[in-house]
């Protein structure tokens, strides 16, 4: 399966490269590739994986506060096998029908915790980061049916931040008749 990361530079989400770092895969991390070049990108791929922050309209350029992945590229998305790792990328993926693995809001940053009024103990907004990006990698070779059973038996961790994000992890496929 020829698979694309798009993964917009941003130190803060830095932690997800494990999940593709031993993969031969084609990544992209480049902030300023053109909508056009990324197309066709995506058109040349089986399945594309999109980390970094997001919100329920797309995948945020790291860097430049705009959208990288958007509406205008549904119709492509939506003859791939999609993972979408970003804050509220339910709401995208419900929105446009993709099919896939995909995450709500996840907490990766303190002041997200704060926002959620989700308690946190010390280190455990990082301690859970290192935990949830390698039980991805863990996962990221599975059908998207299984990476949600095994994504939750890897991110083992005490605390509300944990709880709050092993509740964010769903897939939806669609099969063939």
């Amino acid at each position: 399966m020829r698979t694309l990361v798009i993964h917009p530079f941003d130190i803060s989400t830095g932690m997800l490269s494990v999940i593709y770092e031993d993969k031969d895969w084609t990544v992209v991390d480049d902030n300023d590739i053109s909508k056009s070049k990324l197309k066709r990108l995506i058109r040349d791929h089986d399945r594309i994986i999109m980390l970094g922050h997001g919100t329920a309209y797309g995948l945020i350029n790291g860097t430049q506060n705009r959208l990288m992945v958007d509406s205008s590229l549904v119709y492509l998305l939506r003859e791939k096998v999609c993972v979408c790792i970003w804050c509220n990328a339910d709401m995208f993926v419900h929105r446009y029908n993709l099919k896939g693995f995909y995450t709500g809001m996840i907490i990766s940053e303190e002041i997200e915790a704060n926002m959620y009024k989700v308690n946190t103990k010390t280190n455990e907004v990082a301690t859970s980061n290192t935990v949830i990006s390698e039980a991805f990698r863990l996962a990221i070779d599975a059908e998207p049916k299984d990476m949600v059973q095994i994504v939750t038996d890897n991110y083992v961790g005490d605390g509300e931040v944990f709880d709050f994000n092993r509740s964010r992890i769903y897939h939806t496929w669609i099969t063939e008749d």
